[in-house]
């Protein structure tokens, strides 16, 4: 087994969860050396031809396309455990441009090697599906949002489904959760202006929904915000085939898990008056 798979960051979490030792070693044989791509960087742009599928280990990175009017709409943030590059176009192109928000190291396999792989270990091919359409699914419905909700609501549920995207486990949920993307990413994922994303920030802050500092944001009323986001019914269903494995980085969405999360955070709220 290579040095960087035993020691992989997402390894329990990310596509390899479900592998055995002996299949370690096997995509280890067929994967590339790591990537590492500083903040800015391209990992792949929208019509490249590419038989490249990227798993993230350590970083941020954001999906985007732009529009015939020039304006960009971001459609996924990825983190550490996402696998990104695996759909293409018809004609093999890359539908969508990846660029690192932060520096960047992603593990490469040959689309072609990783497909022959999958045909001798379905266990893993099963896993790669759940992941994928697990994650497609909490796309679409941030997505959907676009078009039903106003702009704080959609502000409100793209930082809630970051923060839980972090959280593995909600009944010791943090209070501060990394947030290195800028307000233009905001409104580029939410499709708003720069300008009204930061009077919306402001305003959500000022009514003590949460604050920022330093790349980090804090959530300070769990409730309020989950309520905000009008995130009372099931975000998104566990994957239907996923092979049992430790928590993952992408729990479902569902109303008891933000309750944990509002029950933690009026816990918090209490310690700390007290």
């Amino acid at each position: 087994m290579r040095p960087e798979c035993q020691s992989c960051p997402v390894r329990r979490d990310g596509l390899c969860a479900s592998a055995s030792d002996a299949q370690l070693i096997a995509l280890g044989n067929i994967k590339h050396p790591l990537w590492h791509v500083q903040a800015g960087g391209c990992v792949f742009a929208e019509g490249d031809a590419s038989d490249m599928v990227f798993i993230i280990r350590r970083g941020w990175a954001v999906a985007s396309a732009f529009h015939e009017n020039g304006r960009r709409q971001v459609l996924r943030f990825a983190m550490p455990g996402s696998m990104v590059g695996f759909e293409t176009t018809a004609d093999g192109c890359m539908p969508c441009t990846m660029e690192a928000v932060t520096d960047l190291t992603v593990c490469p396999i040959p689309r072609p090697s990783l497909m022959r792989f999958c045909q001798s270990a379905p266990e893993l091919a099963l896993r790669m599906a759940s992941l994928l359409a697990a994650e497609t699914i909490a796309d679409w419905r941030l997505l959907g949002g676009l078009g039903t909700c106003n702009a704080t609501e959609r502000i409100a549920r793209l930082l809630l489904a970051l923060c839980q995207r972090q959280s593995h486990a909600f009944d010791t949920c943090e209070e501060e959760f990394a947030l290195p993307i800028t307000q233009t990413l905001i409104a580029d994922a939410t499709g708003l202006t720069p300008v009204h994303v930061c009077r919306t920030l402001k305003e959500m802050r000022a009514a003590g929904l949460l604050s920022f500092l330093k790349g980090r944001l804090r959530v300070m009323d769990w409730s309020r915000l989950a309520k905000l986001a009008e995130l009372t019914e099931t975000w998104a269903p566990d994957p239907p085939f996923l092979i049992p494995r430790p928590p993952p980085a992408h729990e479902a969405w569902s109303e008891g898990s933000w309750r944990k999360m509002a029950d933690w955070g009026a816990r918090s709220a209490h310690n700390r008056s007290t």
